[in-house]
């Protein structure tokens, strides 16, 4: 049985990014495709999801990824690596 549901998705804009660290130390990043509303059909509570292409080339949720750390916004032009090291 399902228990979240996705009940609207818009697209995201430009340069928002998933972004985390591998086991291995290296750092990933990975363009947000889109914003979903979620419910979870249980509680009720709604809450907000990224779907990302994921590195084995399917769409995920980041968060789900092993070693998202945040998401991150990053202007036109600049560079999406670029940013402080945890």
């Amino acid at each position: 049985m399902r228990e979240d549901d996705i009940v609207q998705i818009t697209p995201a804009q430009p340069g928002w990014y998933a972004y985390g660290e591998s086991e291995d130390g290296d750092e990933f990043l990975t363009p947000v495709i889109c914003w979903a509303l979620a419910e979870n059909s249980r509680t009720g509570s709604r809450y907000v999801a990224d779907l990302c292409a994921n590195r084995r080339g399917s769409v995920g949720l980041a968060a789900t990824e092993p070693g998202f750390i945040e998401h991150r916004y990053v202007p036109e032009g600049e560079d999406p690596t670029a940013g402080e090291r945890r």
